[in-house]
C-alpha cells in the first residue's frame, strides 16, 4: 500500500462509500492506501458537532487550514501527508526513528532527521497521542542468564575463543547466532537464528527444547531456506547438547559463548528483544500460528537497519544471492 496524501477527490470518494455502508478497509483497498490512512482522515477531519458523519467539503477545508498553520509556525510542518503516514505505519512495526529517517531518504528522497521524528512523537504524546508506546525499548542493558548450563555439561564443547575472527567482522554471510525463547509455563518455545552480517532472522516454533527437537527444527530450516552456514554460536543451554549433529546437518562449525556472557551473542539477544515486542513474555506459542510467526519474521527481515545503510536484511541477502 502507498503512503500518499489524500486529495479532495479521494475525500469525496470516502464520503460516498461511507454513505453506502462500505468499511474503512474496503475504501482503503480501493484507493490504494493503508487502512490507517482512512481511519486517521475520518478521525481528524470530522468535527464533533457532525456526530460522526464525514463530509468531504469540511474535511478538505480542515486539511487545508492545518497545512497553512503548519507552514506559519509549526516545527513539524514538514511532516505531512505521505511522510506522516509512513512514520505511523513504520512505528506500528516497531521500527526506530533512526531507521525510519534513513528509509525515508533512500526510498522517497525525504530528508527528515531522527530528532525531528522524536520531537513529533513527543508532541503527539503531549496531545494525548500514543505513538510513544510504539517506540522500541532503547538503552536496556542485557540481562545475564542464570539458567544456562555450565560448559562442563556439554560434551566436545568448543568455546567462542576458537571461532574465526572473520565472524566478528560482519562482512561474510553465514556466521549465525542462535537461541531459544521460552513461552508461557515453559510449555512452548521458539528457536531464533540470525546472521551476524546481513541480520536475516529465522524463527521457528518448537513444542519443547529437547536437544533432539532442536536438531529436527534445524532440518526444517535447512530444507526451507537458502542460508549458507559457516559458523553457529549458541549459549550453553542443554538444548544445544546435540551440537555435533547440527554441525553435520548444516556444514557449519559450532561454538559456545562464554557462560553468562550474553554479549557474546549480542545480535541474537537484540533480535529476541524485537520478537518480544510482538510476542510479550507470557505468550503461549502453542496458540500462535506458524503464519503469525512467519509474519513477524518477514517484518524483521523487511525493515531497514542502520548497520546495513538503512537497507533491509532481505535487500542485502537477495542482492548477494543474485550475484
Amino acid at each position: 500500500m502507498s503512503h500518499r496524501q489524500l486529495n479532495e477527490r479521494d475525500r469525496f470518494y470516502i464520503e460516498q462509500r461511507l454513505g453506502e455502508g462500505d468499511s474503512q478497509g474496503q475504501i482503503a483497498k480501493a484507493l490504494g492506501v493503508c487502512k490507517s490512512t482512512i481511519s486517521r482522515e475520518i478521525k481528524r477531519h470530522t468535527p464533533t458537532e457532525f456526530h460522526g458523519v464525514y463530509s468531504h467539503r469540511v474535511a478538505t477545508e480542515l486539511a487545508q487550514q492545518k497545512r497553512l498553520n503548519a507552514k506559519k509556525g509549526s516545527s513539524f510542518g514538514q511532516i505531512v501527508g505521505h511522510v506522516k503516514d509512513y512514520i505511523h505505519a513504520r512505528l506500528e512495526k516497531h521500527t526506530s526513528p533512526d531507521v525510519i529517517s534513513g528509509e525515508l531518504y533512500i526510498k522517497f528522497g525525504e530528508r527528515l532527521s531522527e530528532s525531528s521524528i522524536y520531537r513529533y512523537i513527543k508532541a503527539d504524546k503531549a496531545q494525548g497521542g500514543t505513538l510513544y508506546k510504539l517506540l522500541p525499548h532503547r538503552g536496556k542493558p542485557y540481562k545475564t542468564k542464570t539458567g544456562s548450563s555450565s560448559k562442563s555439561t556439554i560434551k566436545n564443547r568448543i568455546g567462542i575463543e576458537q571461532r574465526p575472527a572473520i565472524a566478528d567482522q560482519k562482512i561474510e554471510f553465514g556466521h549465525f547466532e542462535i537461541d531459544t525463547i521460552v513461552g508461557k509455563g515453559h510449555r512452548s518455545y521458539l528457536l531464533t537464528v540470525v546472521d551476524k552480517a546481513n541480520k536475516m532472522s529465522c524463527i521457528r516454533k518448537m513444542q519443547n527444547k529437547q536437544a533432539s527437537t532442536v536438531v529436527e527444527t534445524f532440518k526444517q530450516i535447512v530444507g526451507t531456506t537458502f542460508y549458507d552456514f559457516k559458523t553457529i554460536t549458541s549459549d550453553n543451554g542443554t538444548e544445544f547438547a546435540d551440537h555435533e549433529k547440527i554441525a553435520k546437518l548444516t556444514g557449519a562449525d559450532f561454538y559456545f559463548a562464554r557462560p553468562y556472557r550474553s554479549c557474546d551473542r549480542g545480535l541474537n539477544e537484540h533480535t529476541n528483544g524485537l520478537i518480544r515486542r510482538f510476542f510479550p513474555k507470557g505468550t503461549d506459542f502453542n496458540l500462535v500460528t506458524d503464519q503469525e510467526i512467519a509474519q513477524v519474521e518477514h517484518t524483521l527481515n523487511s525493515r531497514g537497519r542502520k548497520s546495513l545503510g538503512y537497507y533491509s536484511p532481505n535487500d542485502v541477502f537477495l542482492k548477494q544471492l543474485i550475484n
